[in-house]
């Protein structure tokens, strides 16, 4: 709906807010999607943005619960997940 009056009407966010007062969105978030909108015409998420889908391969997930229940039988020595993720993902 945004997408195509935008592309349009040309609404700009506040039109949208004004148009749309029980949405809960904000200025910037509009203004955030507008932009992204004129700049690429759609709305997805580039290819290849955010973390990328290696961090959760079967090895890794292995890896992990290894570390997490090494520590069960030791009191006071855990590990924090930041720890961990080191550890499992040195780079």
């Amino acid at each position: 709906m945004i997408k195509f009056l935008r592309e349009t009407k040309r609404y700009g966010a506040e039109r949208f807010l004004s148009e749309f007062p029980t949405k809960p969105w904000s200025l910037s978030g509009l203004k955030r999607l507008i932009k992204k909108i004129d700049d690429t015409g759609s709305t997805e998420r580039a290819t290849g943005a955010g973390w990328p889908r290696t961090v959760r391969c079967d090895d890794n997930i292995e890896r992990v619960e290894q570390l997490a229940l090494s520590q069960e039988d030791k009191p006071e020595t855990h590990s924090t997940q930041r720890e961990i993720a080191r550890e499992t993902n040195p780079a």
